[in-house]
């Protein structure tokens, strides 16, 4: 548990007027993260996003439901490039009065459909880990050192999954995700480390957001595919019902925040979207590395979702 546990989150009293910086903010758990920021806590947020058009219109929306006042601004970003997110701070610094951030949510992730280990060239991989690691990654390195040195302490909160906890190939998850999500919560424990080291518990508290089935627009593959280079799109078909089935099983993004939000104000680093679920996911890598069994003796089936 940090030592900041009750700084952030714990009441909307104590958050009122403090600044957040949401990315991936257009959609799913980074716009119901950023709703939540500004209509339940009185903040100002900074929402970055890759699709301007959907990005703008959210901040507009935002925007008018609190008649205006201008509490949300939109920044587009493309998380693969350091260079936004120098430009991102800049404006997050230039927003709040003070020049502190005190919320950062890095969420901006691919499901990276169809890219497996044996199905998906080298292009389609880089853009899975550019985006869901080193996405992460640029955004860690531009602005922890920033919090590190303000005047109050700051929330750095990522948005990872459970399938970074769970065996690898598990159901609606491909192995380019899985790579990728195993390789943030390696990337969050090391930076946990080194902010020990430093003895800035007392000034960051680092919180990983690892949800299970979400019913959000993540399951809009082809959404995503619009947002690559051109010679890099792929054609995928757009499965209606397979998107619908998958946000059927998923717990609503509202719920989701819920919780992540109750684990941030009690200080945790794995945070939950289901209350039990992230000890439930690791509980099946555990036994099978424990138990010397395969991966497949206790892979999660399709059909125990049901």
């Amino acid at each position: 548990m940090s030592i900041l546990a009750g700084t952030f989150f714990a009441n909307p009293v104590s958050m009122e007027g403090k600044v957040a910086v949401i990315t991936g903010a257009a959609s799913g758990i980074g716009l119901e993260f950023s709703r939540r920021c500004v209509l339940s806590f009185g903040m100002h947020i900074v929402m970055a996003d890759i699709d301007e058009d959907g990005l703008t219109r959210e901040v507009n929306r935002l925007n008018n439901e609190i008649n205006g006042t201008g509490r949300a601004i939109a920044a587009r970003t493309d998380v693969r490039k350091r260079d936004h997110y120098v430009r991102l701070l800049d404006v997050a610094q230039r927003a709040s009065p003070s020049g502190c951030i005190d919320v950062c949510l890095f969420n901006a992730g691919v499901l990276g459909a169809g890219v497996q280990v044996l199905k998906g060239n080298e292009n389609d991989w880089r853009w899975v880990l550019d985006v869901n690691l080193f996405g992460v990654l640029h955004g860690l390195q531009v602005f922890t050192p920033a919090i590190a040195k303000q005047a109050r302490p700051g929330l750095i909160a990522v948005t990872a999954s459970d399938r970074g906890l769970d065996i690898g190939g598990s159901p609606g998850c491909t192995a380019s995700y899985a790579t990728s999500k195993h390789g943030l919560l390696g990337m969050c424990e090391s930076l946990e480390g080194e902010l020990a080291a430093k003895n800035l518990g007392g000034q960051i508290q680092l919180s990983i957001m690892c949800p299970g089935l979400v019913a959000s627009s993540l399951w809009n593959a082809s959404k995503a595919e619009e947002q690559r280079l051109g010679s890099d799109k792929r054609t995928i078909k757009y499965r209606e019902g397979q998107r619908q089935f998958m946000e059927s099983l998923g717990t609503s993004v509202s719920d989701t925040i819920d919780t992540f939000l109750d684990g941030v104000a009690r200080g945790q680093f794995i945070c939950d979207s289901v209350p039990g679920q992230a000890q439930e996911s690791f509980g099946r890598r555990a036994e099978y590395i424990a138990g010397g069994l395969m991966p497949s003796d206790r892979r999660l089936k399709l059909t125990s979702m049901l």
